[in-house]
């Protein structure tokens, strides 16, 4: 058996880190974690992970987005799967499409979408066929 998968949660919200970190370490996947996107990217820089879990909403609405479509746009990182957490839709909702327009027209550089609150076991579900899929190709 090989090594466990590095995952990466990039989410300000410390106590959902913590939460996420139970249930993944539960499973044996090696997890760390990053409060922001300038510290995820940093992450990233120091080891590749194989999956990475970005909040959108951090210290900017869209700063999640942002640092998925830096990712996109560098070789060496845009093959890494990026589930995407987040209340979006709901703000989306309360504040008006029109605030969020400069991203919804785009190509999303995500693999997967999970709304807050999240689902332990619909999580734990998503990255293994992430991992699944990951090893197929």
């Amino acid at each position: 058996m090989g090594n466990p998968a590095d995952i990466l949660i990039i989410e300000d919200d410390r106590d959902l880190v913590d939460t996420m970190r139970i249930v993944l370490e539960s499973k044996a996947y090696q997890v760390r974690a990053a409060y922001n996107g300038k510290e995820g990217y940093a992450e990233i820089e120091k080891k590749v992970p194989d999956v990475i879990i970005l909040d959108v909403m951090m210290s900017t609405d869209t700063e999640g987005f942002d640092l998925a479509y830096k990712l996109q746009r560098n070789p060496e990182y845009k093959k890494i799967p990026i589930l995407i957490l987040t209340s979006f839709p709901k703000k989306m909702a309360e504040e008006g499409p029109e605030k969020f327009q400069h991203i919804l027209g785009e190509d999303w550089p995500v693999t997967m979408f999970f709304e807050k609150p999240i689902d332990p076991e619909k999580l734990l579900s998503a990255i293994e066929d992430i991992l699944g899929q990951k090893k197929d190709s």
